[in-house]
């Protein structure tokens, strides 16, 4: 309790100094491009290397092709990175100081979902483009703001389309589902739910906190309904937590489908989580296209300089900074809002690392190329393996 209301007092403090820089959204007048582009950089570099450190060297290789290539009209990008921190809040805090003191118009990060959530309020009133490589929640085109936020993943309304199929074609009846009760885990539950609707029947939905340290309750009441299948919406941390009493109650003998929130958990730390999504989970995850020239040359250059294939969302990230190179270079100024603009034509039939990028009004993009992944035994070593053909998944739906 005391560690909670800690936490809740310290988010509190930031966003009211946030808040209070916070003006409401003017447009900065238009300023030629400087000598430097500076472009924010809001990431983690002390998360899972996945979800952090490999981002990072991926915004770090796309700044690198784009200056080697002349700059923007001979000006070279300039990434100014702020550590985004474990919290929305603390993400919140970080973007402040790269609007304020750095002067940045445009930022490339917000990892999460619920960052993004706080992110994008404030963007807008700073006039500031953000650009996620890897928040995905479709909710997050619903809000005024969201025209300030463009999300280079597909999002989740077109991996609930790619969960369904999977049940669909599993022929599984009776749904358990068991999410995470926030923007990413709830915005999963709603698409599914609506892909499904006629095809199969949701028995149960748990929506459950993160932060806890058991979750023996909720896997209780899901077991109780006996259903064919669960699906789970969460991130590797909870994800780790649930899979491990999921093994000890003798959940495994249930099919489990997940998500990309538990894609990358490094499983070598969490030993009883990893044999419990051997033995019973499939999952869905994003993927590049591996077809692609651009991801070829990405990918072989991310080799040569750490050793290992590039991880998930960094094909995105890498998008992030091409995109936006090129829409910085269309707008001819260096200015929020010229360059958002100039970003929507930019994204349209974009072919990046990740695959034909195009974009909606509300920043969300039309389509995806989905990889179907399980953990695997290599040896001594659990790891993750994206099975059989790639899903092309479009608006369309199935």
């Amino acid at each position: 309790m005391g560690q909670n209301m800690r936490a809740i007092f310290i988010g509190a403090a930031i966003l009211s100094i946030v808040f209070a820089f916070a003006l409401p959204a003017c447009a900065r007048p238009p300023i030629d491009l400087p000598p430097e582009i500076p472009v924010g950089c809001l990431m983690a570099p002390s998360a899972a290397p996945a979800w952090g450190p490999n981002l990072i060297k991926a915004v770090q290789i796309g700044a690198e092709a784009v200056n080697s290539q002349n700059g923007i009209k001979g000006k070279p990008l300039k990434l100014i990175f702020q550590d985004e921190g474990p919290t929305p809040a603390t993400s919140l805090y970080a973007a402040h100081k790269l609007v304020e003191e750095s002067r940045v118009q445009v930022i490339i990060g917000g990892t999460t979902s619920e960052d993004v959530m706080v992110l994008g309020p404030y963007a807008e009133s700073k006039g500031v483009l953000l650009v996620s490589p890897s928040a995905t929640s479709s909710t997050l085109s619903n809000y005024g703001w969201s025209k300030w936020v463009f999300r280079i993943p597909p999002g989740d309304s077109l991996q609930g389309g790619v969960v369904a199929k999977i049940i669909k074609e599993k022929g599984y009846k009776k749904i358990a589902m068991l999410v995470q009760d926030s923007v990413y885990g709830k915005g999963i539950e709603s698409t599914t739910r609506e892909f499904l609707r006629g095809l199969a029947e949701v028995m149960i939905t748990v929506k459950y906190d993160p932060a806890k340290l058991s979750y023996l309750a909720e896997l209780n009441a899901i077991k109780d309904k006996n259903p064919d299948c669960i699906l789970h919406a969460g991130y590797y941390d909870d994800g780790a937590v649930i899979y491990e009493q999921a093994l000890k109650t003798g959940m495994d003998s249930i099919p489990w489908v997940a998500v990309d929130g538990v894609y990358d958990m490094p499983l070598d730390r969490y030993i009883d989580a990893a044999r419990f999504m051997e033995k019973a989970v499939t999952g869905t995850v994003p993927v590049p296209d591996r077809k692609s020239q651009t991801y070829l040359d990405f990918a072989e250059r991310y080799r040569a300089l750490y050793g290992f294939d590039p991880t998930i969302f960094c094909d995105t990230a890498y998008d992030s900074v091409n995109i936006l190179a090129a829409a910085i270079r269309e707008a001819g100024v260096y200015q929020g809002s010229a360059i958002r603009d100039a970003f929507l034509l930019a994204g349209t039939g974009y072919h990046g690392a990740s695959g034909v990028i195009t974009f909606n009004q509300s920043g969300e993009r039309q389509a995806g190329i989905y990889g179907i992944w399980k953990v695997e035994v290599e040896g001594t070593q659990y790891k993750f393996k994206v099975t059989g053909q790639p899903v092309n998944f479009t608006r369309s739906g199935m």
